[in-house]
């Protein structure tokens, strides 16, 4: 698996649980599930960011 694929991987976990953001019964469920979100969102920029600077996939 290569740092692109990392990243899109990344970005559709963040994407899922996004939505399933909007469904939870609870404050504390959607509160968890968006922060699991912005987590992992802010990872796939991490790897993201490191693909487009030009230091390729290790």
């Amino acid at each position: 698996m290569n740092d692109r694929d990392i990243y899109q991987t990344l970005s559709m976990v963040a994407d899922e649980l996004m939505k399933l953001s909007e469904s939870a019964e609870t404050v504390v469920g959607q509160t968890a599930l968006i922060t699991a979100a912005s987590t992992i969102a802010g990872t796939a920029k991490a790897v993201y960011d490191h693909v487009v600077g030009g230091e390729g996939s290790h």
